[in-house]
């Protein structure tokens, strides 16, 4: 474990504050969950995906649809792509910034003119068209459907129900 070499006191109701500096680079923002975990007598805070959770689940939705509708889809949590059938190189890469926007705006996005966005250091342009994956009022991740060739509008459809399938897995557990 690396030590940060800050020290900070815990008031009178429990409470502490994580340093901005720490926040930033680890991509903490307000509002979101930590997931909190005890090992002997350490106190370890991790980032905490519900999204991630169910990992297996999604995997299986996703392969069905883009088997059947032969599409590129990624999928999202909100900071990494856990999902992607035709770039898997991207799956577990930090998304793009445009798309962190998205997540925080819960914006549907329909790109009718071509786009540039990066993963990690590489580079893709095409079309997309995003929904997010909207749970009660937490933007869990987005669908980001991909492609080289114009997208036609009517997938928007799709891209809602399967969002609605994947709230639905993770609403039930």
């Amino acid at each position: 474990m690396k030590s940060t070499g800050v020290i900070r006191r815990i008031d009178e109701l429990g409470r502490i504050v994580l340093p901005k500096e720490i926040r930033r680079n680890l991509g903490i923002r307000e509002g979101e969950n930590l997931e909190i975990f005890v090992e002997e007598d350490q106190v370890i805070l991790k980032k905490y995906s519900k999204i991630k959770d169910y990992k297996e689940i999604i995997h299986t939705i996703a392969n069905l649809v883009t088997q059947v509708y032969e599409l590129n889809l990624m999928i999202s949590d909100r900071d990494k792509i856990i999902y992607a059938n035709k770039f898997a190189s991207f799956e577990s890469t930090d998304l793009d910034t445009k798309f962190i926007h998205y997540i925080h705006n819960r914006e549907s996005v329909f790109k009718r003119e071509m786009q540039t966005f990066k993963f990690n250091n590489e580079e893709k342009s095409g079309y997309y068209f995003v929904q997010p994956i909207i749970s009660s009022t937490d933007c869990l991740g987005l669908l980001i459907l991909f492609s080289e060739k114009p997208i036609e509008e009517s997938n928007n459809s799709l891209l809602k129900f399967i969002s609605n399938l994947i709230v639905s897995k993770v609403d039930i557990s």
